[in-house]
């Protein structure tokens, strides 16, 4: 058994949600590193080309309007993402432990916050995992991975070339990461397809009101040229003695002698049926009434006889 999906050629309304999204979960109490001083902004993401392998390992549900299986996934792709954030730059401002440490310098200036705007690029991103997919046209999409999925992860920024800074983004952003996919990646994946449902169903029931309203519309077109037609039938000559009237008043006359004369025909071909199906019965009737007194003397006679 195989399937096949899309990759890559997400529409721009995608990204705008992932992006709010991702920025949404990465400010939460327990994603954000504590070195970065600033709210994290998800500015850009590219999700590559390459798409994920997926192997399939069991499939526990498989209907028309469901699916559920466990796959081997390992995602080597050509995605990233763009953070904008703030980070303290004084590593003598950066959290230390609560262990008894040597007394302070005294050395104040040193000691003053550092806070600078910086951008951060994530790339190269590895990814090996066991993920559990369920698919419902009804209740959208589940992801979930079974473990820890991320390998590896390349980090850049505008501190690249101090390599203590440097350093301390890389193991930052990683356990960002392993927290994002385990945790807020399945919830995030969950609300778009909800959401993508939820747009569809209300582009079909749009449709389904534009069908209505165009057929209303044509209704009242064929019913407004019916009116028209008549009030031309009562305005011609010899239909009721009145041509080309100059007011609305004679006009709506117009109109109501031609419904008027419309009514009256239905009557008079109606009465004229039903005097039609009264005469014939009258005929069978005396049809039959000559046969029996017809009979009678034969019968007479044959009596005589």
């Amino acid at each position: 058994m195989s399937f096949k999906f899309n990759w890559g050629g997400f529409p721009p309304e995608f990204n705008e949600e992932a992006l709010a999204m991702l920025t949404q979960a990465l400010n939460k109490g327990g994603n954000k590193p504590p070195n970065l001083v600033g709210p994290i902004v998800a500015k850009e993401l590219d999700l590559g080309s390459n798409p994920p392998q997926l192997d399939i390992l069991e499939i526990s549900e498989l209907e028309e309007d469901r699916f559920r299986a466990m796959f081997r996934m390992k995602y080597e792709g050509d995605g990233y993402l763009v953070l904008q954030t703030q980070v303290q730059a004084n590593p003598l401002r950066l959290p230390t432990s609560e262990l008894p440490t040597m007394p302070s310098l005294g050395v104040v200036a040193a000691a003053q916050p550092l806070v600078v705007p910086m951008l951060l690029r994530i790339s190269g991103l590895k990814l090996h995992g066991i993920i559990v997919l369920a698919v419902s046209k009804q209740d959208g999409i589940t992801l979930v991975f079974r473990s820890d999925p991320l390998v590896s992860v390349e980090v850049h920024s505008t501190f690249d070339s101090v390599p203590s800074v440097r350093s301390m983004l890389q193991r930052e952003i990683e356990a960002t990461l392993r927290s994002l996919f385990q945790e807020d990646l399945p919830v995030i994946v969950h609300d778009m397809s909800v959401n993508e449902i939820r747009r569809a169903r209300e582009l079909k029931e749009k449709e389904r009101r534009e069908c209505i309203e165009r057929q209303q519309q044509q209704i009242r077109l064929h019913h407004a040229q019916s009116v028209t037609n008549a009030g031309i039938w009562a305005d011609t000559p010899g239909a009721d003695g009145v041509v080309g009237a100059d007011s609305g008043a004679a006009s709506a006359g117009s109109l109501s002698r031609s419904i008027s004369q419309q009514l009256m025909a239905s009557q008079l071909h109606r009465r004229l049926v039903e005097l039609s199906r009264s005469n014939d019965n009258d005929n069978n009737d005396n049809n039959n009434d000559n046969n029996i007194s017809g009979g009678g003397p034969r019968s007479e006679a044959h009596a005589n006889a």
